[in-house]
């Protein structure tokens, strides 16, 4: 094959592995908003490419930081790891190839790393010695551009020993994959704080405080699901009445995110307005029935409305849909006592507005577990994780835990994931 051809080869096919490499990138960033997964994968997709070491700085610029790192060496991607420092310790910071790239927006292209650009460009005396530690021999460093974010850090790619040097088709694989990776970074970053946002305000909107009624004590758990993009509607509440006794809501409202979040919200204060005014579960849940129904949307939420009355050791009880609340009784068993669900709240009838709440007794000792679906939803089998749950509540080192609440919720669902939120509210009552 003539010199010409074969080098004609030689390039094609190189460009056709870089457009399949892209492809492949374009796979492994979109695995995941979640944002150091995110930041994992574009180190991942680097080496798996183009680089034998790959650092992801990110910004902004005062705030440069050693965000992620990957060695085609997976012994070595520690030291990598813990890199870090010679953005914080080193001398001459400002001489940090990343910060002239974020600086200038434009990619650097480094055919042979020598000993005047590890010189000029390194930190102090040990970031110098660690690049000759890792045999840095050839390097590209391109900006992390979105359009939405501007230039978020730089992404650097390293050959090492006696690999061949980067040359300016390199370059322009690398300044592409830049502008993907960016793109994914910002991304992952806009859902982190689009999550952050409804999960501080899905908390913000809970109590604060339960209700200190000395023959009755109270405990509480909240956890948003473990699946991404899922931030659900749901609550708790309980709080005493002007009369002492304690009003106690939970529920769930259908669908996740920020929308579900602020309608829980709506929800669980109608639900306390109500209650205010006139303490009966069934006239509570058809006045946030109705007003649910004048918001132009179509949601719906199951709810169940407790009145515990301490000094009648009664509780009475509404649904709108929603199971519960199981209750442990001395010398007995768990029993779940009020099985008159009605429909959820927005698809209510007229007729069960005039469904009066079913009262039962504690005796002394009782527990009451108020819970919502992502209790036990997490698995396939629904029966199993309600059987793990009746048995959890006939424990009595959960019944009497410090924090029975969140105990239950590990007994039930341990380890595995669950793609709903858990609420969990518990009562023990009184000798």
């Amino acid at each position: 094959m003539r010199p010409d051809f074969e080098k004609q080869a030689q390039e094609f096919e190189r460009e056709h592995r870089y457009l399949e490499l892209l492809v492949e990138t374009g796979e492994i960033l979109g695995e995941s908003l979640d944002y150091h997964e995110t930041l994992e994968n574009v180190s991942q997709a680097t080496i798996q490419g183009i680089a034998d070491i790959c650092q992801v700085y990110l910004g902004p610029l005062d705030q440069l930081h050693l965000a992620a790192s990957a060695h085609r060496d997976t012994e070595k991607t520690r030291a990598l790891q813990e890199a870090g420092w010679h953005l914080r310790n080193g001398e001459r910071l400002n001489a940090h190839v990343a910060r002239h790239v974020m600086r200038s927006g434009d990619p650097i292209l480094v055919p042979f790393v020598d000993d005047e650009f590890l010189k000029n460009y390194s930190t102090s005396a040990e970031h110098e010695r660690f690049m000759r530690e890792m045999k840095y021999r050839s390097m590209m460093v391109v900006p992390l551009r979105s359009k939405t974010q501007g230039i978020l850090g730089a992404l650097t790619m390293v050959r090492i020993g006696s690999g061949p040097a980067y040359d300016r088709n390199d370059l322009r694989f690398a300044c592409d994959l830049g502008r993907r990776c960016g793109t994914a970074i910002a991304k992952s970053l806009l859902y982190a704080q689009t999550l952050h946002i409804a999960t501080q305000f899905q908390r913000a909107a809970l109590p604060s405080t339960l209700p200190d009624a000395g023959e009755l004590r109270f405990d509480a758990f909240y956890e948003p699901s473990t699946e991404e993009m899922l931030v659900g509607g749901d609550w708790y509440d309980a709080f005493e009445l002007p009369d002492g006794r304690i009003a106690v809501s939970v529920g769930d409202v259908v669908g996740h995110g920020l929308g579900a979040a602020v309608m829980m919200s709506r929800l669980r204060h109608s639900l306390r307005a109500s209650l205010f005014s006139d303490p009966d579960p069934t006239r509570a849940l058809t006045v946030t029935d109705r007003l649910m129904r004048l918001e132009p949307v179509e949601d719906f939420a199951t709810a169940l409305v407790a009145i515990i009355d301490p000094a009648h050791q009664t509780i009475s009880c509404a649904s709108a849909g929603h199971p519960g609340p199981l209750i442990w009784t001395p010398g007995g068993d768990v029993s779940d006592a009020f099985t008159d669900r009605a429909s959820p709240l927005g698809l209510r009838l007229n007729s069960e507005a005039r469904s009066p709440a079913q009262t039962v007794t504690l005796r002394p000792l009782s527990f009451v577990a108020f819970f919502t679906d992502g209790l036990l939803e997490w698995s396939r089998d629904v029966s199993a994780a309600t059987e793990a749950l009746f048995a959890a509540l006939r424990r009595a080192d959960v019944r009497d835990a410090p924090h029975p609440a969140k105990t239950i919720r590990d007994v039930v669902i341990g380890e595995h994931a669950h793609r709903d939120d858990v609420a969990i509210l518990t009562v023990n009552v009184a000798n």
